[in-house]
């Protein structure tokens, strides 16, 4: 019986000790990419912004997609990722007006999904 009580909370602690651990580090990988995010839109503001830059910024977030699908099967995730699409559409035409609401968009996501992982009474009930 004892054993069975030890290998629960060694179980738990590990549990727990994961979920802080996606929480801090997906916390902080958003948080790069939205800094990202809000130098892209200085570049898009100012129409200087190129394709091959904004190629970069949409590789980061591939990346850090793949891992946000693997713990986080929010559809937010996919709304972020139809936005950089759109992105790629509207930088490869020149489109600076739309490419900015887009970016928007994604900015206002990057800042909300992270929100999701945090514990919160108001997320169960």
């Amino acid at each position: 019986m004892t054993k069975n009580i030890w290998a629960g909370l060694i179980a738990l602690v590990l549990v727990i000790t994961c979920g802080v651990l996606e929480v801090v580090l997906l916390g902080r990988a958003y948080e790069k990419m939205r800094d990202e995010c809000h130098d892209v839109m200085n570049y898009c503001e100012s129409e200087t912004l190129t394709v091959e830059q904004y190629r970069e910024f949409r590789d980061n977030w591939v990346k850090l997609r793949e891992t946000s699908e693997l713990l986080l099967p929010h559809i937010d995730v996919y709304e972020i990722n139809l936005r950089f699409a759109e992105g790629q559409a509207y930088i490869e035409q020149g489109d600076y007006d739309n490419l900015m609401a887009q970016l928007t968009v994604i900015d206002e996501l990057l800042d909300y999904v992270p929100h999701l992982m945090k514990p919160n009474i108001k997320h169960i009930v």
